[in-house]
């Protein structure tokens, strides 16, 4: 059999098997609903995702296949709640650095207790801290889906995490305590996967760009014990909303520690201080977080390993032009690693994110573009997209992906995955 048809039976099976969760889910849901009803219990499948991209130049990988679906079943008593929930993606790679991998993703899975000014929650759960989006100083809890580095929306990409947490409401005022008692890092690509931060290939690393001796090296994982643990206090104000948090916490997302043929990941604890704010004015809502943490990973020019104090702040605004329909959200987000130690990682970065999202034909079409643009230095990554939106609950889409930029930027890394790509979505 010719090897093309072989990955495009690969990539058929995928969407097949996806697929076929999928309408095993609905035919359960359906014929289990008159007796969940009775019992308490709602099942549902949330959402149903299907697209296939096409790489315009990428070497050895030619197109991409993803699917996910999602299901989840709740149970309500008068102060208490039951969530279970599971996600099953599938991915497809086709060329000469073809794979195939479906694989099962706990969603929300927890117990909660509900009193009239307390909530306790035990369980996996998204968490969220801080006000702005994408770059998020003080989000340090959450677990992402790096399947697709940033091919996803944050939405998509966030994940639940295996938590305790505490939550006291007053008028204006929250206390949010957390505590991750078993540490379960950000999911990462398929080590075939064209979106690996490591490029053991071309000895390329995501962040140091090819100044490491990474190529041929194998990699393991080193991810045990507690997440952390940390307290967020909030305020609402008639004009300004405040808080500031405290945390002792992993990086959830690996760093690549170098060492003779092996790269290790990293998941150091740091302190870290944050303050955030968010205020209407001037026909725009700003948001401004600031963020202080005490041990960021890096990698000095001798190639050893060490933690560094690190500052992050962004700014941002959300508005709609003219008070109309267009939304707009730009953020002004800086870094600086605070040392004087000559390092291969980049000591300070500066970028400005944002998304435009247009609907037209009196709201049946959605047209839209992501991008970060680097300050300072050359990186960009550009994502417009279109959408009909017409159909109850579906939403079929065009997009694409474009990266560019120097040797140890985002954009420079993945400057050979430009990619066009279709999809179809159902939210239930």
């Amino acid at each position: 059999m010719e090897p093309w048809v072989k990955r495009r039976g690969a990539q058929t099976r995928v969407m097949l098997s996806v697929l076929g969760y999928s309408a095993a889910m609905l035919l359960a849901s359906t014929a289990a609903h008159a007796g969940d009803e009775a019992a308490g219990l709602a099942l549902s499948v949330d959402q149903i995702r299907l697209e296939g991209g096409h790489f315009l130049e990428a070497p050895g990988v030619s197109s991409g296949v993803f699917a996910r679906a999602e299901v989840s079943a709740v149970h309500e008593g008068d102060n208490w709640s039951l969530a279970l929930g599971v996600m099953f993606d599938a991915h497809a790679q086709g060329g000469a650095r073809n794979f195939e991998r479906v694989r099962a993703e706990y969603g929300e899975n927890h117990l909660q207790w509900h009193g009239e000014s307390t909530r306790l929650t035990l369980g996996t759960q998204r968490i969220v801290w801080g006000r702005v989006d994408e770059i998020s100083p003080v989000d340090r809890f959450g677990r992402n889906d790096f399947s697709r580095a940033l091919v996803d929306e944050l939405a998509d990409r966030r994940l639940a995490t295996p938590a305790v947490r505490a939550e006291h409401f007053t008028d204006d005022m929250k206390l949010d305590l957390v505590w991750v008692p078993v540490f379960d890092p950000s999911r990462m690509p398929e080590r075939e996967s064209i979106w690996h931060p490591v490029d053991t290939r071309q000895g390329r690393l995501l962040g140091i760009g090819q100044a490491t001796p990474v190529a041929g090296a194998s990699v393991k994982s080193r991810a045990h014990g507690s997440g952390g643990a940390g307290l967020r206090l909030t305020r609402e104000g008639d004009v300004v909303d405040l808080g500031f948090s405290v945390q002792r916490v992993r990086q959830t997302q690996p760093y690549y520690r170098l060492e003779p043929g092996v790269l290790t990941t990293m998941h150091p604890f740091s302190w870290v201080l944050g303050g955030e704010l968010e205020a209407a004015l001037a026909g725009a809502t700003w948001r401004f977080e600031l963020a202080w943490s005490s041990d960021a990973p890096v990698t000095t020019h001798t190639l050893a390993y060490r933690t560094v104090p690190r500052l992050d702040a962004v700014l941002g605004a959300e508005w709609f032009p003219g008070d109309g329909e267009t939304r707009v959200t730009l953020q002004l987000a800086s870094q600086r690693l605070i040392t004087a130690t000559p390092l291969l990682d980049r000591s300070e970065r500066h970028a400005l994110t944002g998304e435009v999202e247009h609907p037209f034909g009196q709201g049946r079409w959605k047209a839209g573009l992501r991008f970060i643009v680097g300050l300072g230095e050359h990186d960009l990554y550009l994502n417009p997209r279109i959408a009909y939106v017409g159909f109850d609950q579906h939403e079929l889409f065009l997009a694409g992906h474009v990266f560019s930029g120097s040797e140890r930027t985002l954009g420079g890394y993945y400057r050979d995955n430009d990619m066009l790509m279709a999809g179809w979505r159902a939210r239930f």
